[in-house]
């Protein structure tokens, strides 16, 4: 039993002996000094948009809330409007640095309208995207987004079924789901065209494993070959190398003779599928003593922190002109209107060159 002050007392007193009340909206706004209506925008996130005014309104609601040890009825809520104040994310098994950091970028914007994210992992296994289409039918979310699933199985297709609104992060087609991109080809395009220009002859392209119609083939490797391609006949040439990744890399299938035999005038560049992997091969190169930078050039994808905090820095392939959180609020908007959204969003992803890079193929 909580201890609770003279004001909270009296709130309380009209209750049997033995028995306590459960304290509601209009208790809260008595204590706070403020109307009901104020208590329910600042339970819907509504409240404290702009101005001080709004901000202490906000924190008094909040203290009466604690003082009381107020909790809303989210259940009946939720009956009331008809709505569960859930927003799903569907994604597909193992997590990655960028999709965790998007992840976090969604919780947070959503908190401000009062909405929770519930993740659904590996939708992409049969049985899992059951259960999705069963959930989404009972409507108990309010609305979704997808991530990198547009090649799994029909989840978008089912998704784009449902009547919630819904918003998938994709680069290929999302059956007619409005979309968030990257341009990931382009940017891959664009690294080994640069590089390639630069007079460099010898690529490598790293990736982790992937079976056929994976998503690293259209992103990736397709790309880079393409652009490569144009220098063919000046003896450019480009080996795709497929490397087991779980809980780290195993680089044994790298030519590691040709790298440590590469120098400033005939360098090799390896372009690798994500900056984790690119970050585990610079080391290994270090550890060789091979001159990473000079002789060996390494470009990651995706632009994590770790990689442009490395000793030398690593090239990478990202953008930091992201607004993730323009996304999210317009989802959340969505999901309290129950409207579906009309219209996507571009982020184009292009070369971030650092030290790992910068100084390959270039005269001095």
């Amino acid at each position: 039993m909580c201890d609770v002050d003279d004001s909270v007392k009296t709130v309380s007193s009209g209750t049997q002996k033995g028995s306590a009340r459960r304290p509601t909206q209009a208790d809260v706004a008595r204590l706070a000094g403020v109307s009901t209506a104020t208590v329910s925008h600042v339970l819907s996130g509504r409240a404290d948009r702009t101005g001080a005014g709004n901000a202490q309104t906000r924190a008094r609601v909040e203290r009466a809330m604690k003082q009381l040890d107020y909790r809303p009825n989210w259940a009946g809520r939720a009956l009331r409007r008809q709505r569960t104040g859930l927003v799903g994310a569907l994604v597909s098994a193992g997590g990655n640095p960028w999709r965790d950091s998007l992840i976090t970028v969604a919780k947070r914007e959503l908190a401000k309208r009062s909405l929770d994210l519930v993740v659904f992992p590996d939708v992409g296994a049969d049985e899992a995207a059951d259960r999705l289409a069963d959930l989404l039918d009972r409507g108990a979310v309010d609305a979704c987004f997808m991530v990198h699933l547009e090649e799994t199985g029909d989840v978008a297709e089912r998704l784009a079924r449902s009547p919630i609104p819904s918003v998938a992060f994709a680069e290929g087609d999302a059956a007619g789901l409005p979309t968030v991109r990257h341009g990931y080809a382009e940017a891959a395009a664009e690294a080994a065209a640069r590089l390639r220009e630069r007079g460099v002859r010898r690529f490598m392209i790293a990736t982790e494993s992937m079976g056929p119609g994976h998503s690293l083939w259209r992103d990736v490797v397709d790309p880079i070959r393409t652009a490569l391609a144009e220098g063919a006949a000046d003896g450019v040439s480009a080996e795709h190398i497929e490397i087991d990744y779980r809980i780290s890399a195993d680089l044994g299938p790298l030519d590691w003779a040709s790298l440590e035999a590469a120098g400033p005038e005939d360098p090799i560049v390896l372009l690798c599928s994500s900056d984790r992997l690119a970050i585990q091969i610079a080391a290994e190169c270090e550890r060789r003593s091979i001159d990473v930078g000079r002789a060996v050039g390494v470009v990651g994808r995706g632009d994590i922190a770790e990689a442009a905090e490395r000793r030398l820095p690593l090239s990478t392939l990202g953008t930091s002109a992201t607004r993730y959180e323009d996304v999210f609020a317009a989802l959340a908007a969505s999901a309290e209107s129950g409207e579906k959204l009309d219209a996507g969003w571009e982020f184009p992803w292009h070369v971030i060159e650092r030290a790992s890079t910068a100084a390959i193929g270039r005269r001095t």
